[in-house]
């Protein structure tokens, strides 16, 4: 599992105990599930933000392969002198 999915698992099971424990030595009332819908609704703002702000970024990816192509395109210049080169020695 991925350390994102972890996270949110963790803030998941970690809001049900706390809510759990808080309304059972609590008690039911008003303003225990007004705390409870709030610690929901944190829950839900880690979900979204760890699940889709958290995403491997692909510039880094695009930034090698674009380093790549010039050092092969490098090498193909190189590769280009070095054959004129031979043919010069040769004649």
């Amino acid at each position: 599992m991925e350390s994102r999915g972890l996270i949110v698992l963790a803030t998941w099971i970690s809001l049900s105990i706390i809510s759990a424990v808080f309304i059972w030595i609590g008690g039911v009332s008003l303003g225990n599930y007004i705390f409870v819908g709030l610690l929901i609704f944190l829950a839900l703002g880690v979900t979204f933000a760890v699940g889709f702000g958290l995403e491997p970024e692909k510039k880094p990816e695009i930034e090698l392969l674009n380093e790549i192509k010039n050092i092969r395109s490098k090498l193909d210049e190189l590769t280009k002198e070095v054959e004129e080169i031979k043919k010069a020695i040769e004649e």
